[in-house]
């Protein structure tokens, strides 16, 4: 299986210009942990729920910008890398997300270890 079939839904993406308040209330409604960052049509960065915490332990200004705090670093699989391939690379990275891309690198969705996990160990089509 390739790591396109995983992807459930189009990637949450914010400015990063959005504040603290903005992510936590997307998150939220969302019910997600992974944002992508844009400035403008360029990929910049990536959000986590983990990222988000840290800045709040450190200082209570929801105001702040997550253009100026957001990992800048994305880690990328190309949509027709495996399973096993995601999961070396987190495991390897220690991550929970991977931004996948598509051949000309556009981000086409996010895959989580959740997602494997779910795809590794769930029941098949009989219910076994």
């Amino acid at each position: 299986m390739q790591l396109r079939d995983l992807i459930k839904r189009k990637p949450i993406v914010v400015d990063g210009g959005s504040t603290i308040r903005d992510v936590i209330k997307i998150m939220a409604v969302e019910n997600i942990g992974f944002l992508i960052v844009k400035e403008g049509e360029e990929v910049v960065g990536v959000l986590s729920e983990r990222d988000v915490i840290k800045v709040l332990a450190e200082e209570e200004d929801l105001g702040k910008k997550v253009g100026s705090f957001c990992r800048r670093d994305i880690i990328t699989l190309r949509d027709s890398s495996t399973l096993e391939e995601a999961a070396q690379v987190m495991g390897k990275r220690r991550i929970r997300h991977l931004v996948v891309v598509d051949a000309m690198g556009g981000v086409v969705g996010v895959v989580s270890v959740r997602d494997l996990l779910e795809e590794l160990f769930s029941p098949g089509p009989t219910g076994e």
